[in-house]
């Protein structure tokens, strides 16, 4: 509001459309910011549930933070008035950090006292001598604003070591975009989207020199880094690959990432990873996070870091009372922007309104804005982040989890000066993909495959139990016995099974389904880890499904599980399977996360077909076990459409095992297995592919012993064996860090 109490000119049209809508419309654009975050941002909660597997129930008030439906405005002379301020305070902080690791001529003339350097944690000594291709030290800049209660800004805090925010920025625009697509139209609220263009190309700028087409990777700490999440989405919005320190390696004074062709050179690093964690030879704490010897590289000239090793010094607050003497000196320029003093009381802050069903209330926003330093200068983001503060709450040390889209209007359509933009070498990097993302894409494929099949058969048995009572004690036990040795297979757990000491099979069967569903509940955990170390390799839409699979795992880890929520598993889970076959392309990266399907499922194939048909139960039973087997391997509709009529053993090995046109075969998975081997030019893996394929036409004439039918033994044995000598070849070819670290590939 002014002074007098009106609504500002750029909030005027919002509180207009809020007046006319009722508090009933916030209430329902907040419902909808909540699920659009949800699933927009489900890495949030796929990360959440992966760092902590054990957790049962899933919090609605734990969500990571909430986006008030209300943004916070700023009209475009206001905006213009703190980019030019930002755009000097950068320029400020790049001049400190530059002359500090330089000359340290502001120490020589007294601008700074040396004792307030030196004395700074800050202040990295081997970052000295490290000076970047382009000289520039601070290429991303964030910082936190707040407004007094008489209008003026005040700086928070500066963020030039690891910047975070912009992928939260880029996330939260893009829900607000889609809540009020007719009001960003007609208001011309600032597009942020040409921000991601901008830092593109002001990476590429800062690339060794001659490095024609340069090489970038966004450098985190991994799934247990605060902000790792963000990492991921911003990887994914710029097209880098997200690299953790394990995937990094110095090898002759350059940076190589360690990939399935060999090592692979990186020329510039967005670090994500702040400077006391950066190099373990420099900071003994980076052991585990960061890469020996990155900084050594960097001096070499052999990579760039963005922002340069030792950046973090301009966060020093202890510089800040210098900072108008030290303007004076660099540029001859008085400071645009004061600090606030986070010691002394702090003076009254100006408020915002802020949504609290049912109704507003006033909150103090802390405002958080992004520069890049590129070709064109610096830019500064016209738009940003809000943090709204709880109540007792300082600026510098929020605990709230209410977040602001920024909005800036009444730019119009400034003059534009044509000029000739650097071209960023067309590069294709379709055949690269780091170690680790393959390593997790491939079991992210076998988990998910295990948790459909666990989910599938828990299901079977489940509605054959509810529909004939009876059941277990059919022939004698023989159902109940088969049906537990189903169970147990899908559980990827050992059968024959051990005495029970006179539990009632009915028991014992209610046990196993319990067993069986925590099992498809620890199975969707392993794929949610495994996902989100990944998540720039999946599409948004697989995003959305991974959120929901999430909630259902919670659903699903109580003691009761309703049949409605292995049903939503499996479709989420053929949602997933879908999105993977239809949304992938055909690179490496799905080529292991589909190896790691048609591997789990072969091995459940097999399993099936052990329990259920291995075992020489009574002709009585054998129909609802067959049915059982070909229901969990998603057959039975087949089965019925080709040969209407009641089960004939030969008939079902037929359909499950030998017929390569049925996809959840096992002989439709070889064929698959064969062509993935065959496109990594593996030829010890074929090998293994046809060994596994010989066994399938290997089955003997209906011999039993021992209440087994041996042929089905023993074709389930050979088979098998191929496969586990296959799966076992696969992490010691590929993933167990085979690269030769004096190999540098084709490059």
């Amino acid at each position: 509001l002014d002074v007098d109490g009106s609504p500002r000119a750029a909030w005027r049209p919002l509180m207009s459309a809020i007046a006319a809508g009722g508090y009933t419309l916030l209430s329902e654009r907040q419902r909808q910011a909540d699920r659009l975050l949800d699933a927009e941002g489900a890495g949030h909660l796929v990360h959440d549930m992966a760092l902590d597997s054990e957790r049962a129930v899933w919090d609605e008030d734990a969500r990571p933070w909430r986006l008030d439906p209300i943004p916070l405005l700023l009209d475009g002379d206001e905006f213009a008035v703190l980019a030019a301020g930002v755009t000097q305070r950068m320029r400020l902080l790049e001049g400190i950090v530059r002359d500090s690791y330089g000359s340290r001529s502001l120490v020589a003339q007294g601008v700074l006292p040396g004792v307030v350097l030196h004395g700074s944690s800050r202040y990295q000594l081997g970052a000295h001598g490290i000076l970047p291709p382009t000289g520039q030290y601070i290429t991303t800049y964030a910082v936190d604003l707040v407004r007094l209660a008489d209008g003026t800004w005040r700086v928070v805090q500066d963020l030039t070591d690891a910047p975070a925010g912009l992928g939260y920025t880029m996330l939260d625009r893009s829900v607000m975009a889609r809540l009020f697509p007719e009001t960003f139209r007609q208001y011309g609220v600032a597009a942020i989207g040409e921000h991601a263009t901008r830092l593109r190309q002001a990476l590429a700028s800062q690339a060794p020199a001659a490095r024609m087409s340069p090489r970038t990777v966004v450098f985190t700490g991994g799934l247990g880094h605060p902000y790792y999440i963000e990492h991921s989405y911003l990887a994914m919005q710029l097209g880098f690959h997200l690299a953790e320190g394990a995937d990094l390696v110095v090898r002759s004074g350059r940076l190589w990432l360690r990939a399935l062709g060999g090592l692979e050179p990186v020329d510039v690093v967005l670090r994500m990873l702040e400077d006391a964690a950066l190099d373990p030879l420099d900071v003994p704490g980076a052991v585990g996070r960061g890469v020996p010897a990155i900084s050594l590289a960097a001096r070499r000239g052999g990579v760039t870091l963005v922002n340069a090793y030792g950046a973090g010094l301009g966060e020093e607050r202890a510089l800040w009372p210098f900072h108008g003497d030290i303007a004076q000196a660099l540029f001859g320029e008085t400071l645009r922007l004061q600090a606030l003093d986070p010691t002394g009381p702090l003076p009254p802050l100006a408020s915002t309104p802020q949504y609290k069903g049912p109704g507003c209330i006033p909150g103090v926003t802390v405002l958080r804005l992004h520069a890049v330093a590129g070709p064109d200068g610096i830019q500064v983001l016209p738009g940003g982040a809000g943090r709204v503060l709880d109540q007792g709450d300082l600026p510098h040390l929020p605990t709230a989890r209410l977040v602001k889209d920024v909005w800036v209007v009444g730019l119009g359509r400034p003059t534009i000066e044509v000029r000739a933009r650097p071209v960023i070498p067309q590069v294709d990097f379709s055949s690269s993909i780091p170690t680790r993302a393959a390593d997790a894409l491939y079991w992210m494929g076998r988990a998910a495959e295990r948790a459909e099949v666990a989910a599938r058969t828990a299901r079977v048995i489940g509605v054959q139990l509810d529909q004939d009572p009876g059941l277990p004690t059919l022939g004698s036990g023989g159902w109940g016995m088969g049906a537990l040795a189903v169970l147990r297979s899908a559980q990827a757990r050992p059968f024959p099974l051990e005495d029970a000491d006179g539990v009632p099979m009915v028991d014992r069967l209610a046990a196993e389904l319990d067993v069986t569903t925590q099992v498809v509940a620890s199975q969707i955990g392993a794929l949610l880890q495994e996902a989100v170390t990944v998540r720039e390799f999946l599409s948004v839409t697989t995003g959305r499904v991974l959120g929901r699979l999430a909630r259902t795992r919670t659903d699903i880890a109580g003691d009761d599980v309703a049949a409605d929520d292995l049903d939503g598993v499996l479709v989420d889970l053929a949602a997933l399977a879908g999105l993977t076959t239809e949304s992938t392309v055909r690179g490496p990266a799905w080529r292991f996360l589909d190896l790691g399907r048609r591997l789990e499922r072969a091995f459940a194939v097999l399993g099936a077909v052990e329990a259920a048909l291995g075992l020489a139960v009574e002709p009585l039973c054998l129909q609802p076990l067959a049915d059982a087997a070909l229901a969990a391997n998603d057959s039975l509709v087949a089965y019925r459409r080709r040969h209407r009529s009641d089960v004939e053993l030969d008939a079902v090995v037929e359909l499950l095992v030998q017929d390569d046109a049925n996809p959840r075969g096992l002989a439709f998975q070889l064929d698959r297995l064969r062509e993935h081997t065959a496109a990594l030019s593996w030829s010890e893996g074929s090998e293994l592919v046809e060994r596994a394929s010989t066994a399938l036409f290997s089955i003997g004439a209906g011999q039993t012993s021992g209440g087994r039918r041996l042929g089905i033994d023993e074709m389930v044995l050979a088979a098998r064996g191929a496969l586990l000598d296959l799966s076992a070849q696969i992490v010691a070819r590929w993933f167990a860090d085979p690269v030769d670290p004096h190999s540098m590939g084709g490059w």
